[in-house]
């Protein structure tokens, strides 16, 4: 720069330190040794200016330059609980304070509680059992009013919302899902809101799914003896956990014996639709399709059987499915 200017450049202060909108800067600047007490002062800065050029500086002098960020607003910090305080603000200059504002009283509110201790278990009938206890050395004056609850599985929102009194101690989740993790969280309040939270995450061991799939659709070329079968998991409640792959059985219409297996693996995605398409199937013949979901703990129950008749190679090109599963047992196996 020249012997007479200096730039001066800054970065801003970092977000969760402004307490307030960032509105501008100033940059204030001395020369070290000088009898002049009062610094000479740039205001008005825009708050997207990061640089600045002093000039008509004295030659070969030091100076001190200090950056100040402003702001509208402000935090007070450490002050008491449930106390009323009076507030005023005063603009002011190097010369001094300005006229003050009217004062404006404010009460605080009362101190948040601490975490409650907070338990979860399964009991014997499956159910979730939930209880707790308050904050560990809550004072008399910050009284316990009731607590808040959120509960269920992880991977559904929103969480269930319960208020309980002071009084009440424990919950109990019926209906709980085999294979699901669910997610427990309490809060007590008191006079200043409700306090910090307490968690528990409790996973339920899986088992065989106790549903069966949905088959949405059968069809495909019946001439050709090829087949497209859509599908659907079993609800969340029967899933009994992480569904890892299908089986796929296809039996000609009254035929003893055990039917033609395929398994293939589970879509990626939780309750996506699967398909699978079938081939070399007979000519005019009718056949029974079901569906049925594994985890990792075993099979579950094959879906009803969905009927579809082929055509002969001369008779047409489209098959028949049945427009309802068919209700009708199987041949033993």
């Amino acid at each position: 720069m020249r012997s007479t200017a200096i730039l001066v450049s800054w970065r801003p202060p970092p977000p969760d330190t402004h307490n307030g909108a960032l509105v501008g800067y100033s940059v204030r600047y001395r020369p070290l040794g000088s009898d002049d007490p009062e610094p000479k002062e740039v205001n008005g800065i825009p708050p997207t200016t990061t640089q600045i050029l002093l000039e008509a500086l004295e030659k070969w002098t030091e100076y001190r330059i200090t950056a100040v960020a402003h702001t509208e607003e402000m935090v007070i910090t450490n002050l008491e609980p449930e106390t009323a305080y009076s507030i005023t603000v005063a603009a002011y200059t190097m010369k001094g304070d300005g006229a003050r504002s009217k004062p404006k009283v404010v009460v605080t509110k009362g101190a948040v509680l601490g975490r409650p201790t907070l338990t979860v278990q399964q009991t014997s009938e499956g159910s979730l059992l939930a209880r707790w206890e308050p904050p560990p050395g809550v004072p008399a004056e910050d009284q316990v009013l009731g607590y808040r609850l959120q509960f269920g599985r992880e991977d559904a929102t929103p969480l269930a919302t319960l208020e309980f009194p002071a009084s009440e101690d424990h919950y109990t989740a019926a209906g709980v899902h085999k294979g699901a993790t669910y997610v427990f969280r309490l809060a007590a309040r008191s006079r200043g809101g409700l306090g910090e939270e307490a968690a528990e995450v409790l996973s339920i061991p899986e088992d065989a799914p106790r549903g069966h799939p949905q088959i949405l659709e059968a069809a495909g070329n019946a001439s050709a003896g090829t087949v497209l079968l859509r599908w659907l998991p079993p609800g969340p409640a029967e899933r009994n956990g992480v569904i890892v792959k299908y089986t796929v059985a296809v039996r000609e219409a009254g035929a003893l014996g055990p039917p033609r297996e395929t398994e293939l693996p589970a879509a990626a995605e939780p309750g996506a639709e699967n398909t699978l398409t079938l081939r070399g199937l007979k000519p005019d013949v009718a056949y029974d399709l079901q569906v049925r979901a594994h985890t990792r703990r075993g099979p579950g129950p094959y879906s009803p059987p969905v009927r579809y008749r082929t055509f002969l190679r001369d008779q047409g090109r489209r098959g028949h499915p049945a427009s309802q599963p068919d209700p009708a047992p199987l041949p033993p196996r």
